[in-house]
């Protein structure tokens, strides 16, 4: 401000006037088509069907763009490092040079990034760990906990991003604006502090927002042993199945069969979350009184089920030591699983089916069964997964070159053509545009012996990491490298799952309780998926355990019920 501390002329006044009345009236301009999802849309998919050229002047965006031309707000001429942590990475790669994938993007932005991998068991901790210590990274992908958000936010631990953000980054601002969370965010802390990625954009599948993991089914030894072939089953009627396998073996496996191929939270999102609703949350009852679903009769009517099936040997007897995700290579790679509850996002499918064909040299599409699981009352159970997830923080002593910069990776990759790149991989080399301007592959797995991305494939880089805001799971029903039967199995599961369903065992979220806070709340954080592992592997009888935890769990958990009720109840 020091700088228009000298007189300036009238004839300048004006002109400062007009300028700022232009911008008010472009920013009112896109908050106006920010709250309209067919808008926020279109601004994400199509700001730059020919967005491929950044600025090499580096002028940090001063100049106007052209009419549908993309233009970073940084000053690309200048290279930047970076640190940046999140799952999903891999040990010691390259992510500046060791693919082409890897190199279009340090190129295109003039970095170097400094991964440090974290794995399923240990990014929620870690990162909490360094966040709390001041050590983070420059950008890290957090798994949203409110309570720990909301003490982050107090303690001035992570970066709030400056208040014309969403003027300088609109394509990322028009993502934010379609995960609800973002906003909805904005309000209780006083500014923007989180950036979710989009699980959809064009292509949201329901509201509420449908949880991607399925049941895979060996369909062919569905059929050998006499069990019917259906899209949705309830828990019970799985475990029959697997109760057919374990008598009969149809594959025979011998002693190496997993009836159900499960880890801790799988196995307690299919016996237990499939049933109550509220399994791991509390919630307003129909009295208009908040509940613990802890100690929900739905809960321990999955509870019941989860005992059974493990003390029976449906599940291996060692399914809570299964590290990562690593229970679903048993049915597509081992192939000693009769089932597995999975992930099963439509941009998982193509890889998942082809591992099954190449491992195990049988076609995928006649031998897996993908279904929806039910609870025992013949309903889908869900809470609303809110259209994200992680969500993107900096650090309180970034740089604002480097803040600048990933911010620029991230708005350009919410432009058409970034989207693209980040779903199907390099322009002219893996795919690119027909005469009529449909996108069409140029990659043939099958000739080129590898898939595209993953540890083994072209683009061991490609994954999240290289600045995605929205996810695979929305070009996923379009891309033209999955294939259509898989494409269209899978709207089906999505849709099914919103028709089998009630408004009380699919529900909206209660934005009321998820963004209250108290220290009360923060007490009583449980870790449900290994407590309810524990209740089920413990001996004696499944009912008196659990009467006994949710006992145990009463002290830190009344305090809560108490100031729910007080503030929201009624």
């Amino acid at each position: 401000m020091s700088r228009l501390a000298k007189p300036v002329s009238l004839a300048l006044v004006v002109l400062l006037v007009l300028t700022l009345a232009a911008a008010c009236a472009k920013k009112s301009d896109s908050n106006s088509s920010g709250s309209s999802s067919s808008s926020s849309t279109s601004t994400s998919t199509s700001t730059s069907q020919n967005s491929g050229g950044t600025s090499s002047s580096g002028d940090g965006g001063s100049e106007a763009a052209a009419p549908g031309e993309w233009r970073p707000q940084s000053d690309l001429s200048k290279k930047i490092k970076f640190t940046y942590t999140s799952v999903q990475a891999i040990e010691g790669y390259d992510y500046t040079k060791g693919d082409p994938l890897a190199q279009y993007y340090s190129d295109k932005f003039n970095y170097e990034m400094d991964v440090a991998a974290l794995n399923w068991d240990n990014w929620n901790e870690r990162l909490r760990i360094w966040i709390n210590s001041g050590d983070m990274p420059d950008v890290a992908v957090y798994n949203y906990i409110h309570a720990d958000a909301a003490a982050f936010v107090e303690q001035g631990l992570i970066k709030r991003l400056p208040d014309d953000w969403k003027q300088r980054w609109p394509n990322v601002a028009a993502v934010y604006e379609r995960t609800t969370l973002g906003p909805q965010m904005e309000k209780i802390f006083g500014g923007t502090y989180f950036l979710p990625r989009a699980r959809f954009m064009d292509n949201l599948p329901g509201d509420p927002l449908p949880n991607h993991p399925s049941v895979f089914i060996r369909k062919d030894w569905a059929e050998a042993v006499g069990f019917p072939v259906k899209s949705a089953y309830k828990v019970s009627e799985l475990m029959e199945f697997a109760r057919l396998v374990k008598e009969k073996d149809p594959g025979n496996v011998g002693d190496k069969l997993i009836p159900i191929a499960e880890n801790t939270n799988h196995a307690v999102d299919l016996f237990v979350a499939r049933n109550s609703t509220y399994f791991n949350h509390f919630y307003k009852d129909k009295d208009g009184q908040y509940k613990w679903g802890g100690a929900s009769e739905d809960t321990l009517r999955g509870l019941k089920l989860f005992s059974e099936a493990y003390r029976s040997g449906l599940l291996a007897q060692d399914f809570y030591t299964v590290k990562n995700e690593e229970h679903g290579a048993y049915f597509n790679v081992q192939g000693i699983a009769g089932a597995t509850f999975f992930q099963a996002p439509t941009s998982n499918l193509q890889p998942y089916y082809n591992d099954f064909k190449n491992n195990l040299g049988i076609d995928p599409y006649d031998n897996i069964i993908l279904a929806t699981v039910l609870g025992e009352d013949g309903y889908y159970h869900q809470l609303d997964l809110i259209n994200f997830w992680g969500t993107i923080i900096f650090s309180p002593n970034i740089k604002d070159e480097v803040f600048e910069r990933y911010m620029d990776i991230l708005d350009y990759n919410a432009t058409r053509e970034g989207y693209i790149i980040t779903n199907m991989g390099l322009k002219d080399v893996d795919w690119t545009y027909d005469a009529s301007g449909n996108i069409i592959s140029l990659y043939d797995e099958e000739k080129e012996g590898k898939p595209l991305a993953g540890t083994t494939g072209k683009y061991p880089s490609w994954g999240y990491l290289l600045g995605s805001i929205i996810l695979f799971d929305d070009f996923a029903f379009d891309n033209p490298n999955t294939d259509e039967r898989l494409r269209e199995l899978s709207k089906k599961v999505y849709r099914e799952r919103t028709e089998i369903a009630t408004p009380e065992t699919f529900a909206h979220i209660d934005w009321d309780y998820y963004t209250y806070d108290s220290p009360s709340k923060r007490r009583a954080q449980i870790d449900y998926y290994t407590e309810y592992a524990n209740l089920i592997t413990q001996p004696g009888d499944i009912e008196e355990n659990w009467k006994k935890w949710v006992d145990s769990k009463m002290p830190i958990i009344q305090p809560v019920l108490d100031e729910l009720n007080a503030k929201f109840g009624g």
